[in-house]
């Protein structure tokens, strides 16, 4: 009420000031004539005024027009100034927002997105970069329960304002996050909105499981090795000078078992790290030729010793994918060398390389014993063997297939595991082509 009358008060103002005041003099001559007509007998008393009343009646109208004119001006330029203080404030806080190590997202009470900043763009909204984002729902893009759940528990619980969680969200890897929900209060004392902080922790978890996973596997592994090195040992410190021809074959298995240890301490450590590495994908343009060529020699002559014949089946040309070099070699080393050393009955390894319109293929193919089909899905496990003495007989640790399947997985590749008893092994990778 009380705006309303103020509005009255400035409207009545403006007329008098803006409309009647410079009109004064001409109302005044407008008085006067009628007089002088009503004095002649031209007009009526009646008449008189009626016209007077006519007349100013018509300035007031005008003036009505202009204040009405002014009014709707002012509040266009009231509510142009209102979205354009909007539109700064949201790009101050994506300005904020975007100094954030962390993913950050701002929702309304409708769980809209309102803003968000570039950490959160390239994580979560880097799939949907021909849609816009911001309106969009949270639910259509990061799809957790848990995180729905709090959401509805901070709505429906006004004395609470903030809450943790940590959310896992599924994947070709399972990515972890610590989120930290706010609610907060922008742009109307009325609507809440709700500030999601979200901190991955995908690396953190992985090095903690790891390193647990690291510890008992390793302990467990070196246990044997340690304690034959270590029986071996006290044996040749007692007796060693009374029996030199036993000496040397307990130092013989003194290095075997060394060998066995370093090779096994390698082999977690390469294992680590390809875990480590699994969800950082390659970028490096590689050419998959260079690399067999690199590796052929030294295979070759580690065939010869075996008494196995290693040949190639591939055409001389570039095959290129994204990857890491490193990784690559290794993955391909370790299934070579495992086909040319449980080779026992056959007499060859072939080394395949092939491509098509958008796949690479690497095939490594022996006519060894063969794998009985019920181990070859637990082949890639961490120390599984199909037959235990007769791995570390020939220095084999049980994490090669390990180690090569967190490779493949990391490139986005494929292995694909074929085999029969007595009719030989194939291994084979398939790569996306560049």
């Amino acid at each position: 009420m009380t705006e309303n009358n103020d509005h009255k008060q400035f409207n009545l103002k403006l007329v008098l000031k803006e409309i009647i005041q410079p009109k004064v003099p001409t109302i005044a001559l407008v008085i006067f004539l009628n007089f002088i007509f009503f004095l002649f007998g031209v007009f009526t008393f009646y008449s008189a005024i009626f016209f007077i009343i006519i007349f100013i009646g018509f300035f007031l109208a005008i003036s009505n027009e202009k204040i009405i004119s002014l009014d709707t001006n002012q509040n266009n330029f009231n509510k142009k100034d209102k979205d354009e203080l909007v539109t700064d404030n949201i790009n101050q806080i994506k300005m904020i927002f975007d100094g954030f190590p962390e993913s950050v997202i701002l929702i309304d009470d409708k769980d809209n997105i309102i803003n968000s900043n570039d950490k959160a763009n390239k994580h979560f909204f880097s799939q949907l970069e021909n849609e816009n984002i911001l309106g969009m729902r949270i639910q259509n893009v990061i799809r957790s329960t848990l995180l729905f759940d709090a959401l509805e528990f901070l709505k429906n619980n006004e004395e609470i304002t903030v809450k943790e969680i940590e959310i896992i969200l599924p994947g070709e890897i399972e990515r972890t996050y610590d989120v930290f929900i706010s609610q907060v209060k922008l742009f109307s004392q009325d609507i809440n909105n709700y500030l999601l902080i979200l901190r991955e922790t995908t690396d953190l978890k992985k090095i903690m499981t790891l390193r647990s996973e690291f510890i008992a596997n390793a302990s467990h592994e070196l246990k044997t090795p340690i304690a034959v090195i270590k029986g071996i040992s006290e044996t040749l410190d007692k007796y060693g000078q009374d029996d030199k021809d036993s000496s040397k074959d307990f130092l013989k298995k003194l290095l075997s078992e060394s060998n066995r240890a370093q090779s096994l301490i390698e082999d977690l450590l390469s294992l680590n790290q390809a875990e480590m590495r699994q969800h950082i994908l390659p970028d490096k343009r590689i050419n998959l030729m260079s690399i067999i060529d690199n590796i052929y020699d030294g295979l070759n002559e580690l065939a010869k010793k075996n008494k196995i014949n290693l040949t190639r089946d591939i055409r001389k040309k570039d095959y290129y994918i994204l990857g890491d070099e490193d990784d690559i070699r290794r993955a391909f080393i370790n299934l070579i060398e495992n086909a040319i050393k449980y080779n026992t009955s056959g007499k060859k390894v072939v080394i395949h390389l092939s491509d098509n319109s958008d796949k690479v293929l690497f095939k490594v193919i022996d006519d060894g014993p063969g794998i009985s089909s019920i181990h070859i899905p637990r082949l890639t496990e961490r120390f599984y063997r199909v037959d235990l003495d007769s791995s570390i007989k020939k220095g084999g640790t049980g994490l090669g297939l390990s180690i090569v399947k967190n490779i493949i997985t990391r490139h986005k590749a494929q292995l694909d595991i074929e085999s029969e008893l007595g009719k030989g092994s194939s291994f084979s990778i398939i790569f996306n082509k560049v």
